[in-house]
């Protein structure tokens, strides 16, 4: 194999066995032309391709929940942060008002 790194073969090892018993499955039902894609970029990545979608979906779950669980501010802008989370609290007259009206999602 042209450009065969040996060190791939541990990786897709590792990442199609993981560290435990996998005992739950998810089901796709896709279309010929985008199981081909998957299995063209699976093997292109030397993993198979159950290991290609985990791995790739897993990131991109990650991604899509990061902003809902990680907070990052730089060092300035977070002890700034710090200072307002802080602070007594104060009134806020027109919000209970605005709080109050009815929603866009609330049904008529």
């Amino acid at each position: 194999m042209y450009g065969h790194y040996p060190y791939m073969d541990v990786l897709t090892v590792t990442l199609a066995r993981g560290t435990g018993r996998k005992e739950d499955r998810l089901e796709l039902r896709l279309e010929p032309a985008n199981r081909r894609l998957l299995d063209e970029a699976a093997a292109a990545a030397a993993m198979s391709t159950s290991a290609f979608v985990l791995t790739h979906a897993t990131e991109a779950a990650r991604a899509v929940l990061a902003d809902r669980t990680t907070f990052v501010l730089p060092d300035d802008r977070w002890d700034a942060f710090i200072q307002v989370l802080g602070r007594e609290e104060q009134p806020m007259p027109g919000l209970a008002a605005f709080l109050a009206r009815p929603s866009v999602f609330d049904e008529e």
